[in-house]
């Protein structure tokens, strides 16, 4: 992938200052989405702006975002300017701390089950995407988030939170909504051993009365891999209804330049009215990489949540 610098070594006065970096990347895609009704056609592109330095004494630091976090009108919830896109990070011995629209200690440890098409899911609401009850834009009414992480050997540890403070910071940065500062502080705790081809994972989260347990494994042998998660939740709301686990397995072939991917997820309630609810979602995929930063791929999803089966097709371009 090719990276365009605009200012490399920009910092460098003396022989005892380090480098500083701005380095601009992108991607975009274009293709054919069908939702269950019509094919539609779907594009997008996007820039991103990655910002690296390092201090006198070796402490790196850095940040990243992309331009349309920063279009206010399109999504005053979302800047990276008020800390809640994008993120800023500082690294040394002691670990690495990142702050803004960061992931969670669980997502972090566990992370997703594989993404399928050339929109990686997004047409059919990214189901491929565990709902972690903490980060990644789950707290963006207390703003800004925290994440810790620390490696030794073959454990990595995590932690991340939120300040416990409402704020509406989308309109006025750092006054309180509706005169009532008060909120619940969402944490994150998780442990990862990684054992070379293969990895687990354990995560807790806690978020007012609701709470989450996580295990997540994965392995690699030879062109084949596979990815287990499950996540057991406590007093968790969707609406009415009590969300009890969410479960996944996944799996991949790579065969020269084509890589097949599928998943298999089952999200369990219990009714408001009573009794129980399973929803179960499918999918499968394949991508070809064209070489240069090009990828063709498709994929099918089944889902209960849309009652439907959907399919998108379409190239996309990694800049």
């Amino acid at each position: 992938m090719k990276k365009v610098l605009f200012a490399t070594s920009a910092l460098v006065l003396t022989a005892g200052v380090a480098a500083a970096e701005v380095a601009v990347s992108g991607d975009g895609r274009m293709g054919v989405i069908y939702d269950g009704d019509d094919a539609q056609f779907s594009s997008r592109a996007r820039v991103k702006f990655t910002l690296t330095g390092e201090s006198d004494a070796g402490l790196s630091f850095g940040g990243s975002f992309r331009v349309d976090q920063e279009n206010y009108n399109a999504n005053a919830y979302r800047s990276a300017a008020r800390g809640t896109a994008g993120a800023v990070w500082i690294s040394g011995t002691y670990g690495k701390l990142s702050m803004g629209d960061v992931v969670s200690a669980s997502e972090a440890a566990i992370g997703d089950l594989y993404e399928i098409g050339y929109t990686e899911g997004q047409f059919a609401n990214d189901i491929e995407e565990i709902t972690y009850l903490t980060g990644d834009g789950a707290n963006l009414d207390q703003g800004p988030s925290i994440l810790y992480e620390y490696t030794v050997n073959n454990i990595s540890l995590y932690a991340s939170a939120s300040d416990g403070v409402n704020t509406v910071w989308y309109t006025t940065p750092g006054t309180n909504a509706h005169g009532d500062d008060t909120g619940d502080t969402a944490y994150s705790l998780a442990a990862k051993y990684d054992g070379s081809t293969w990895w687990a994972a354990l995560s807790y989260a806690k978020h007012g009365d609701a709470s989450e347990i996580g295990l997540g494994a994965e392995g690699k042998f030879n062109n084949f891999a596979v990815k287990g998660v499950y996540m057991s939740y406590d007093d968790r709301f969707d609406g009415l209804d009590e969300w009890k686990y969410t479960a996944g397995l996944a799996a991949s072939y790579q065969a020269d330049a084509v890589l097949v991917k599928g998943f298999w997820r089952q999200d369990k309630f219990d009714l408001f009215g009573g009794g129980t609810e399973k929803y179960d979602s499918f999918g499968i995929g394949a991508d070809y990489d064209l070489g240069g930063g090009a990828v063709l791929a498709g994929g099918i999803i089944d889902t209960d949540y849309l009652d439907d089966t959907v399919v998108d097709m379409g190239i996309k371009f990694s800049f």
